[in-house]
């Protein structure tokens, strides 16, 4: 039986800055947080907060991304406003951009205007590695050319996924930590999958905070094989 390939377009995930960040993945969300509790089946003794909430009825998100949660957390664990800035005046991030879509034979699109509230430019584009597998890179701008978001996603059943998630949390953004940043990702990875493959839902990691960015990694069921999503935001607050 043929399977749709899912395809988490960047436009639907980085829609615009003005936007929380979390809202703009949720639309990929084919959610299924509740179901445990819908079931009347009861959380494990290992599931999330998040979804031992579920089990008791809808719980209002936190908010602010001193919030985000220091654990695994399903969708509903995962501050609701949490919006991006620039990482740094006078940084686009373009060489670090063409350089990895280079090396992994992704072929970049045309840069675009975002008309949402906060007008912004964005690229993006994909490459195919097997038939069935797919990595992506998304990038959006301030109209001054500053870099706010750098996205990145891979399916789980593509060649050397793992190594393409290495290679894009190492953005050389100003106060980054290429080595630091690729242990956070070696060390977050496995608990985000073991939380997925046990809660079947999207689950977010805890941030890596660096200068004036964050980092999180997603993985949910975007695909047969399951999607990785990484993204990099500027933040309003520098942590070093």
């Amino acid at each position: 039986m043929h399977l749709p390939r899912h395809r988490p377009r960047y436009a639907a995930v980085l829609v615009v800055a003005a936007l929380a960040l979390t809202g703009c993945s949720a639309g990929h969300d084919t959610d299924r947080a509740s179901s445990s509790a819908s079931s009347g089946t009861p959380p494990t003794a290992h599931a999330s907060p998040s979804v031992a909430a579920a089990a008791a009825g809808p719980q209002p998100r936190p908010t602010g991304i001193d919030n985000w949660p220091t654990y695994p957390a399903a969708k509903q664990d995962v501050p609701t406003d949490v919006k991006s800035a620039v990482m740094a005046k006078g940084y686009t991030g373009q060489s670090f951009l063409k350089g990895l879509a280079a090396d992994w034979h992704i072929t970049l699109r045309k840069r675009q205007k975002l008309t949402f509230s906060e007008p912004a430019w964005q690229v993006g584009g994909e490459a195919h590695p097997t038939k069935d597998s797919e990595f992506e890179v998304a990038a959006i701008w301030d109209l001054s050319g500053d870099l706010r978001q750098f996205y990145c996603s891979a399916t789980a059943n593509a060649p050397r996924y793992e190594e393409f998630l290495r290679a894009c949390v190492g953005l050389d953004h100003p106060g980054s930590d290429a080595k630091a940043a690729a242990a956070w990702l070696d060390g977050v990875k496995p608990q985000v999958d073991k939380a997925f493959a046990r809660e079947k839902v999207p689950i977010t990691s805890p941030l890596l905070r660096s200068g004036n960015t964050a980092t999180y990694l997603r993985k949910g069921a975007y695909s047969p094989s399951g999607t990785c999503q990484l993204e990099i935001f500027g933040t309003s607050d520098a942590k070093n």
